[in-house]
This record gives C-alpha cells, sequence and structure tokens, in this order.
C-alpha cells in the first residue's frame, strides 16, 4: 500500500499505490486556508482512526510531544482504543485514537494538534507523526477511492459559503506531502483531467 523507505523529513511513508479517484476531487472547493480562530478545531473534538503503524510511530516519538498534552490526556493508555479490520488502511488494520475530556487525546486549546508542535519544535516537519487522516481533510480514502468527506458539514470550512478556493489548490502543501510523484501528477491534472486509478485503496 504505502513505500516502505520513508521521506528524510517524515516518518510518514507515501503513497505509492494507485487509487481510484471520485472525479468531485477536482471540483469540490475548500476555504483559501485554515482559520482556527474561527472553526476552532472542532474537527479534533473527537478521535481518528489511524493505522497501526501510525500507532507505533506516535509511540516511539512520545518525548516530542507529551509536554504539549492537556493534563488530564498524559498517561498513553488513554490514546488508544479499540482496533478493527479496514482495508483502507495499508497494514489493514486500524486503530481509534481516544477522546479524552472533550476532545482528541492529542489536542490542546492552546496550540492544536500535540503531535504536529512536538514534530515542529523537535526539528522534524510539522506532519511527521501526525496521522495521514488529519493531515489529508477533507480528502479521505473509502472503499479504495480517494474522495471528499462531505459528512462534516457543520465545520467551518465545509460551509458552502466558506468554500471558495479549488480543493487540490487549497491543500496543495498537504497533496505533496502525502503522495509521491506519480500520484501528485495525476491529482494536479497533469496528465489526465479526470484520472481513474487502479488500486485496491486504503484510508
Amino acid at each position: 500500500m504505502y513505500n516502505t523507505s520513508l521521506d528524510k523529513q517524515s516518518t510518514i511513508p507515501r503513497s505509492s499505490v494507485f487509487l481510484k479517484i471520485d472525479p468531485l476531487v477536482f471540483s469540490a472547493k475548500f476555504p483559501d486556508r485554515c482559520r482556527l480562530d474561527l472553526c476552532r478545531s472542532r474537527c479534533c473534538r473527537f478521535g481518528v482512526w489511524v493505522d497501526v503503524e501510525e500507532r507505533k510511530t506516535i509511540l516511539l516519538h512520545q518525548d516530542l510531544f507529551t509536554r504539549y498534552l492537556r493534563p488530564e490526556a498524559k498517561d498513553p493508555k488513554t490514546w488508544f482504543g479499540k482496533t478493527e479490520p479496514d482495508r483502507d488502511c495499508p497494514s489493514g488494520l486500524a486503530v481509534e485514537t481516544q477522546e479524552v475530556a472533550g476532545g482528541c487525546a492529542f489536542y490542546h486549546p492552546d496550540h492544536g494538534c500535540a503531535l504536529q508542535k512536538g514534530a515542529a519544535e523537535g526539528g522534524l516537519h510539522e506532519w511527521a507523526i501526525k496521522p495521514r487522516f488529519c493531515v489529508m481533510f477533507p480528502l479521505v480514502v473509502s472503499g479504495g477511492e480517494l474522495t471528499v468527506d462531505d459528512d462534516m458539514k457543520s465545520l467551518w470550512c465545509m460551509k458552502g459559503k466558506n468554500r471558495t478556493r479549488p480543493l487540490l489548490d487549497a491543500i496543495r502543501k498537504e497533496v505533496e506531502f502525502l503522495f509521491d510523484e506519480t500520484q501528485r501528477k495525476r491529482l494536479f491534472a497533469e496528465e489526465e483531467p479526470f484520472p481513474i486509478l487502479n488500486a485496491r485503496g486504503h484510508r
């Protein structure tokens, strides 16, 4: 599903397997930029599903971010919950991050994602240990298809009036981080306008 080698600035392996791409990805829009002052990090209210390998990465780098966690989320035993099969995950297994006192275990109201804050302060790429699902939002992989997560319509960034910029342009930095060169060319329509990529897929 993913390359076994890691980008020198990142601990998240880039996708090397072709995904089927929903044409909606090319027509959808998103805000010009993130506005945490307006959205209040509502997408971090609940936990997310991460690959079991991402859990390992987080646990291996906990010395970088624990100082940025809320007091009630300092114990690693509170970070992860159940594990379930998920064919959209590279390993085939997904594990949930826990909700702790009204927010994802890794969320802190003063600086957002503790994983991102810790990585950046530790000299890594800011998304080096952040779950892929969080980095790629509002893109999501479901049933082997890359599509747009339009289910979270209550979020500030998903309200129609705030979605003014082509999605792939708005999250270009994220796409360049997550996908290899071949898939980036497909997504940025350098080879064909509505690519359909052959893959088993992953989330």
